[in-house]
């Protein structure tokens, strides 16, 4: 804590704030461009001396600096409708439970940066529940891990692919300094409704989803936001605010940068994840989090609402 830096990390993240503005970088991001820039490094120098940690970080960051293939000169034309199937076809190949696709909005630009074109697409890949549960030992923290570099190959296939056809696309995986909040256009795109716990549900693959994206010029079809009733139960459901060890977790939705949402208190959730090398205890005891539950959940939901 002698780290913490002379300003709330909720301020930053636009607590209680009721204009829409774009984000500013707080975590993830190149240390200099946020104050909790040391504790990121202290996070780092901190991590457990566990061999299964170092490998899989060792072969995340391998993955993390692959490029994106060599754009063909010959443009290929097809209508939005047939590029839209044929890239979420790529992404399933490619390892994604998920494949979404939108207009990017300014607001889920980080401020600090700025982004070639307006179509953005997000994917979703899967962890395994019995690695997540673990939460927040070590083998939880290297399963994170883990699937960020399976989204970055994810999103680095789509790109390769887009480039391919002559059209142009910047792939940013979903790990460090990735530019745009992802979650936003994940929930814009249909992938799933955002849970009490700060992170998206999909209703076949629950709580478990790790999140990349990309950015495009491709002409394409937008997808519409996927609604299923998950407001209300998370509304009644106590199990990530009970469980969370520092209390973190807001009982009731919050006004952040002018949107009224689930919102995980920043400065409670920091100290607690950063000694810890992570977390993850909400995800771990969320209901859509075990396998074959999310379905059978959508269908109560769906008769509740009929």
């Amino acid at each position: 804590m002698a780290l913490w830096p002379d300003v709330s990390g909720n301020d930053v993240n636009g607590l209680g704030e009721t204009e829409i503005r774009p984000p500013s970088p707080i975590y993830w991001q190149t240390p200099e461009l946020t104050p909790f820039g040391p504790l990121m490094q202290f996070f780092v120098d901190h991590a457990p001396q566990d061999e299964l940690l170092y490998r899989t970080q060792i072969q995340t960051d391998e993955i993390r600096r692959r490029k994106v293939g060599p754009k063909s000169e010959k443009k290929q034309t097809k209508k939005p409708t047939e590029w839209s199937e044929l890239i979420k076809e790529v992404g399933i190949n490619a390892g994604a439970v998920a494949v979404g696709i939108t207009r990017l909005k300014t607001e889920w630009i980080i401020d600090s940066f700025e982004i070639p074109y307006d179509n953005v697409v997000t994917i979703g890949v899967a962890m395994d529940f019995e690695n997540l549960k673990t939460a927040p030992e070590v083998q939880s923290a290297a399963e994170v891990i883990k699937q960020y570099g399976r989204a970055h190959l994810v999103t680095l296939a789509i790109a390769s692919w887009i480039r391919e056809q002559g059209w142009n696309a910047v792939s940013y995986g979903g790990s460090n300094n990735v530019p745009i909040l992802l979650i936003p256009p994940a929930l814009e795109s249909g992938l799933g409704e955002l849970g009490k716990h700060g992170s998206l549900i999909n209703r076949e693959s629950g709580s478990v989803l790790r999140l990349g994206g990309l950015v495009t010029d491709m002409p394409l079809e937008f997808d519409v936001p996927d609604h299923f009733g998950l407001d209300d139960f998370c509304l009644n459901c106590k199990a990530c605010q009970t469980a969370c060890p520092p209390q973190a977790i807001y009982p009731t939705k919050q006004m952040v940068r002018g949107k009224e949402k689930w919102y995980v208190d920043f400065d409670k959730c920091l100290p607690y994840f950063n000694e810890r090398t992570g977390c993850g205890i909400c995800l771990a005891v969320c209901p859509w989090s075990r396998p074959g539950v999310p379905q059978n959940l959508v269908k109560k939901l769906a008769k509740k609402y009929l």
